[in-house]
């Protein structure tokens, strides 16, 4: 009996320091398993929410200035005058009433425009879409059937377009340009840049 008690003590130490060394090489081994990876991940993680955050706070701060700019350019120069038509670099307006040439280029002249000039194809295919069947008056004029056509600042028509008729002011008719005397009362059209390209021409630039 004494050298079995004896013994015991000497089996539970051994059983203990077994134990004890089994626990030490399972948390070696975990160590090994969760400290090489788990920091590098993070390290990972925290990198790509860095990056995003900062893109996201970036385009904001980008798109609140270009809308800032937006609103400045637009408060401060309206395209075109109420009731007045963009269409280009240029604002039109279409009048509901009848006068003679004389007339409607002197109320052009009173809202700093003038009667309505074509540069290309593009502007004569707007005019034509926009006054539907009436017939209005535009910017070309001559002295007489012997003189060449001009604009309102005198400056001569390249006749693109051919202008029907003997008299000396002309008018849009359906699809063409059309001429007569200035006792005819008719409709008519205002042209002249918006107020973006007014403020971006150059002082030598022409009309």
């Amino acid at each position: 009996m004494n050298a079995t008690k004896a013994s015991l003590p000497m089996l539970n130490s051994t059983g203990s320091q077994h134990k004890g060394e089994m626990g030490k090489t399972l948390q070696g081994k975990s160590l090994r398993i969760v400290s090489p990876e788990s920091p590098v991940k993070l390290y990972c993680c925290y990198g790509v929410i860095t990056v995003l955050s900062v893109a996201v706070i970036a385009l904001s701060a980008a798109l609140s200035v270009r809308k800032t700019e937006q609103i400045s350019v637009k408060n401060t120069y309206a395209a075109c005058p109420r009731n007045w038509i963009g269409f280009g670099n240029k604002c039109f307006y279409f009048s509901e009433h009848l006068r003679n040439w004389t007339l409607a280029q002197d109320f052009c002249m009173a809202h700093e425009a003038q009667l309505a000039r074509f540069d290309n194809q593009e502007d004569l295919n707007f005019l034509n879409r926009y006054k539907e069947t009436f017939d209005y008056w535009i910017g070309l004029h001559r002295e007489s059937s012997n003189h060449p056509w001009k604009w309102t600042d005198n400056t001569e028509y390249n006749n693109s377009i051919p202008i029907w008729g003997g008299g000396i002011f002309a008018y849009m008719n359906k699809n063409r340009i059309s001429s007569t005397r200035i006792y005819a009362s008719r409709r008519w059209i205002c042209s002249k840049l918006n107020s973006y390209s007014l403020h971006c021409q150059s002082p030598f630039s022409p009309f």
